[in-house]
């Protein structure tokens, strides 16, 4: 998995041609219906705030912007994330004026902030993150058609420090192909997206870890890119060769750690951080990363076990039900880039049985809402009650517990509060953004294993100037 750098000669494009790599589908199903519902905008910045008296590290910005055009998400005094139409129509009326769709609302996705290019043709770009792809990509000029953005396209005459990848060098293999004397890329995603362009390297941000010959994709071509109208490409964290994690680990930082704030606070911005001075947690747990089952995998699968409800074991939850199979069926997965926690559907409706029995002890009225499995009428009586769900990994003291915080969502309606159950059935089981505010996460490449940690992400933030 070790990603090499090479650089090439000068040479401007003139042409490009496709080859094919599929882009997974993260969410498909009944997950598309949270994958759109839930702290989205929650947004990544990305702004180079390196230290520049050292190349063993730097670090990107990490915030939050609950803001929507019909709605707001935010924090609310009793802990639990709050969601709250502008408008006066609810939640179920939404969902029935467009029947097709299977979210009622749409979010944003993570973004990033980064810097491309040097000189006259230096540039600030917003790019989707995506956790499980293994290619930075934005749109360069010449692109046609293309997905509008926020800035102007990126221009490669105009940075005189962009490189083309060549057609005779070995990285342009497969997934890669040559075109000419240039090496071809083609990314096909969900609902007909697809991206066609060259390999090519230039600078990426204003600091001195990644800013010289980073590997991207340069999209000539851009159909159906769900850009919502700002985002210039995909900012790749994946673990295969070429995507940002794999670059900076080859320029030695092995290690990548984030702490997910779920507040609103516009003054403040959490971190994402690389290297290998990132400090140990006393406190954490740690799990292996698994080896990948085929060369395009780029997921950071763990091994779940077993799940618990506050004390209690869930005797019909077994090991078989997480065992990851081929063509990215089964397993489990840690993405930063999924909202909201999937479970393999097997394995969900035991849990979704087990809440609904707890809830049911203390008198709770279930209510139906759109794309929620279990959604309750919240009162002080169910909320001070409620159980946090205990994720068992192999590793006997490796347990993630989500605190009922991290389990509901409450929808603030006009005649009183709703929580549902901020979990979806799915084909595998991925535990999402949501589900790890307030836990310091660290992944380590060199060793292969993520830790975790509960804390007051709060504390590991900074100030915005």
């Amino acid at each position: 998995m070790r990603f090499k750098l090479y650089k090439f000669s000068s040479t401007m494009f003139t042409r490009h041609h496709q080859t094919t790599i599929t882009m997974k589908m993260k969410l498909t199903g009944s997950l598309a219906i949270i994958t759109t519902l839930l702290m989205h905008h929650l947004s990544l910045m990305v702004t180079s705030i390196a230290n520049h008296t050292s190349s063993t590290s730097f670090t990107f910005e990490l915030f939050a912007n609950h803001e929507g055009p019909d709605h707001t998400i935010h924090h609310d005094s009793d802990g639990f994330l709050h969601f709250q139409r502008k408008l006066s129509s609810s939640i179920t009326n939404v969902t029935t004026l467009h029947p097709e769709k299977s979210h009622p609302v749409h979010l944003s996705n993570y973004e990033a902030s980064v810097i491309v290019g040097s000189g006259s043709g230096i540039s600030h770009y917003f790019l989707k993150i995506d956790a499980m792809s293994s290619l930075t990509w934005l749109q360069c000029k010449p692109c046609a058609p293309k997905a509008k953005q926020l800035s102007s396209i990126f221009d490669p005459s105009e940075s005189p420090t962009f490189r083309i990848v060549a057609s005779t060098h070995p990285f342009c293999q497969r997934p890669y192909e040559p075109a000419g004397n240039q090496c071809a890329f083609h990314l096909a995603g969900p609902r007909g997206m697809s991206v066609h362009g060259i390999l090519a390297l230039d600078q990426f941000d204003n600091d001195k870890v990644l800013n010289e010959g980073f590997l991207f994709g340069c999209s000539h071509s851009t159909e159906n890119f769900e850009s919502e109208g700002r985002y210039a490409g995909v900012l790749a964290m994946g673990r295969m060769e070429g995507s940002t994690v794999m670059q900076a680990a080859h320029r030695g930082l092995t290690q990548f750690s984030y702490c997910l704030c779920g507040g609103s606070n516009t003054k403040r911005r959490g971190l994402l951080s690389f290297g290998t001075d990132i400090p140990h947690n006393p406190k954490s747990r740690t799990t292996r990363i698994l080896p990948a089952l085929h060369t395009h995998e780029s997921e950071y699968y763990v091994s779940l076990v077993g799940i618990s409800l506050g004390k209690h074991k869930l005797d019909k939850i077994h090991p078989k039900m997480f065992a990851r199979q081929m063509h990215g069926q089964g397993g489990c997965v840690v993405d930063l880039g999924t909202p909201l926690t999937v479970m393999v559907e097997e394995a969900y409706h035991i849990v979704e049985d087990a809440i609904w029995s707890d809830l049911q002890l203390h008198q709770a009225e279930r209510v139906n809402r759109h794309g929620f499995g279990i959604c309750v009428q919240a009162t002080e009586a169910i909320t001070s009650h409620l159980q946090p769900l205990s994720l068992h990994f192999s590793e006997e003291e490796s347990v993630l517990v989500l605190s009922p915080k991290q389990l509901f969502l409450m929808m603030d309606e006009e005649h009183g509060q709703i929580m549902c159950l901020a979990m979806m059935p799915g084909q595998r089981t991925i535990i999402g953004a949501f589900q790890q505010v307030d836990t310091r996460f660290i992944y380590d490449l060199k060793d292969s294993k993520i830790s975790f940690a509960s804390e007051s992400c709060v504390q590991d933030t900074v100030e915005v100037v």
